[in-house]
């Protein structure tokens, strides 16, 4: 069957659902109102929306706008001089949304472009952004990037929605480039171009998009251990589905890898297959649970069906690929205070030990952001741990000749976590505004990173014939390096999303590794991991981003 036929049936299948909800364009994961919104979760003025599947659609943020506007009417709710104040901006922002919700007097953002007529509209947007940043202390470095970014978004009479984020960026630095970096492209180095572009079909029965944006499945502020929403993104298609206390979401993802057949010229194929489902049973609490398939060369049609448990599938197909499974809560029951878990397995054999077996290979994340405590109104405090055990993300297909890509990862990036397998991250955040333009943040982590089973690119093939006998496993196996960040921000917002930063990090790391220490183990210029190096840096950024 043809990548083309498997691809139909898999549409044709989703559209027997019966009631989809409306899924034009994301909100973009960087933007301002994410934090907004948690706030708002977390003090229960939207503890009815609760969900770890992002991005936002324009159309959800404008039901939540609504939610909350209605709740401010009743008296339910009481928000700060600040939140009504980042309430009537967000309305500005997504003012075609909430006026066809009934909200009147609401007046749009001027664009560079904006022109509508009969049903249809266009929003075109200019962007320039320039960074400056200073380095200083074991290694020096100053580094200066120019973006040029251009925005086109709107729709079309007949339920065809657009979207395209097109950034060129231009860096001049003294810093050394990266040894390990699949994606980037030393021809075209200084410069770096990517592009985030999608369309949506609003059909009878399912909203369908195409193309690429960005996904994140899963609760986590520092990090995520389910889907990440990695830089650079990558293609999917993507159904959602909405019932009452119920949202289910499907995707088909076009994955990279570093691998390159050596039989062929061409890089392997590599794909994703992905669902989730959450369930909020009462008012304060969402439950979620998720597959990610990843898997290569083929498309199979057992995966592009979305009711159907990939564990089965794998059972059916022997082993085609890799599965992986996570298990999420979301709690907003306590006074000001979000609560929220997550744990994601890469393998799992009950028959053996959960936390000493090489066999089980899992990672979990917990945190609780609390609002406005003691009462200090627009102040917000975050504590966060994740641990990712070892082998957690490669896959044992690394090591077969020819090798296939099967590990759950995105060019270099991981899909799940950002530190990879066996390291840990504690993650402390307080943010506080002074006013829905100037916002301050200072934080704290410390990341553990240990050797044996660390590498996002190497399976050990010894380690193949361990599971069998049940060997023990020790988290931060060998050397561990052990890094510090204390983090100090500023952010003001000029006006829409044009914005003004300084920030000031200082980094400790004990046992730091060389790039040549965490290359692949195939790599020639490989070394081992070595004690004894510490390092110290102070950085300092100021940037400036204009859009109209």
């Amino acid at each position: 069957m043809t990548r083309i036929s498997l691809i139909t049936a898999f549409f044709a299948t989703i559209m027997a659902a019966a009631y989809v909800f409306a899924s034009p364009i994301s909100v973009p994961l960087d933007h301002w109102s994410y934090h907004f919104i948690e706030r708002l979760q977390a003090k229960g003025a939207l503890s009815d929306s609760l969900s770890s599947i992002k991005p936002y659609s324009r159309d959800e943020m404008a039901d939540m706008i609504i939610c909350i506007s209605k709740a401010l009417e009743n008296g339910e709710t009481r928000l700060s001089a600040v939140e009504r104040d980042q309430l009537e901006s967000l309305k500005r922002e997504l003012a075609p949304e909430v006026a066809k919700r009934g909200a009147t007097g609401v007046t749009e953002y001027r664009y560079l472009l904006n022109w509508s007529s009969g049903g249809r509209k266009v929003v075109t947007e200019i962007g320039l952004a320039q960074s400056a940043t200073c380095k200083r202390g074991t290694d020096d470095y100053e580094s200066y990037v120019s973006t040029l970014q251009v925005v086109l978004q709107g729709n079309l009479k007949d339920g065809l929605y657009f979207y395209s984020d097109n950034r060129a960026s231009y860096e001049h630095t003294d810093e050394p480039l990266p040894l390990w970096c699949p994606y980037l492209i030393t021809g075209r180095y200084p410069w770096n171009i990517v592009s985030d572009a999608y369309l949506i079909f609003r059909l009878p029965w399912v909203d369908l998009q195409v193309g690429k944006d960005a996904v994140l499945w899963g609760p986590g502020h520092h990090g995520v251990i389910g889907l990440s929403g990695v830089e650079p993104t990558f293609d999917i298609v993507k159904l959602p589905i909405e019932f009452p206390w119920v949202k289910f979401i499907n995707i088909l993802g076009f994955l990279r890898d570093d691998l390159i057949k050596e039989y062929k010229s061409d890089v392997v194929r590599k794909y994703l297959s992905a669902h989730r489902i959450e369930i909020r049973p009462f008012t304060g609490l969402c439950i979620g649970w998720q597959e990610v398939y990843i898997y290569a060369e083929n498309l199979h049609i057992e995966l592009l069906n979305p009711v159907m448990p990939y564990q089965m599938a794998e059972d059916y197909l022997g082993d085609a690929g890799n599965n992986t499974t996570a298990g999420d809560i979301d709690l907003c029951i306590l006074p000001n205070t979000r609560l929220y878990a997550s744990l994601f397995l890469d393998d799992f054999h009950p028959n053996r030990s959960f936390f000493k077996a090489n066999a089980n290979r899992w990672a979990v994340l917990g945190g609780v952001l609390i609002v406005d405590p003691f009462g200090l109104e627009n102040f917000d405090f975050r504590a966060e741990y994740a641990r990712v055990e070892p082998w957690v993300y490669p896959h044992k297909g690394i090591v077969q000749n020819p090798p296939v890509p099967l590990s759950y990862k995105h060019f270099d990036t991981p899909l799940g976590h950002w530190i990879g397998p066996n390291a840990d991250d504690l993650f402390f955040e307080t943010n506080y505004r002074f006013s829905k333009a100037l916002h301050a943040t200072l934080s704290y982590s410390r990341i553990r990173k240990g050797e044996i089973g660390g590498s996002i690119y190497d399976y050990d093939s010894s380690m193949v014939n361990a599971i069998t006998e049940d060997a023990e496993k020790r988290f931060l196996m060998g050397i561990v390096e052990k890094t510090k960040t204390i983090n100090l921000g500023l952010t003001y917002r000029i006006f829409h999303n044009s914005t003004m930063r300084v920030n000031y990090s200082h980094t400790r790391v004990h046992n730091k590794q060389t790039e040549e220490a965490k290359l692949p183990s195939s790599d020639e210029r490989k070394q081992p991991w070595e004690t004894g190096r510490d390092w110290v840096q102070n950085v300092v950024e100021v940037s400036a981003s204009f859009r109209y």
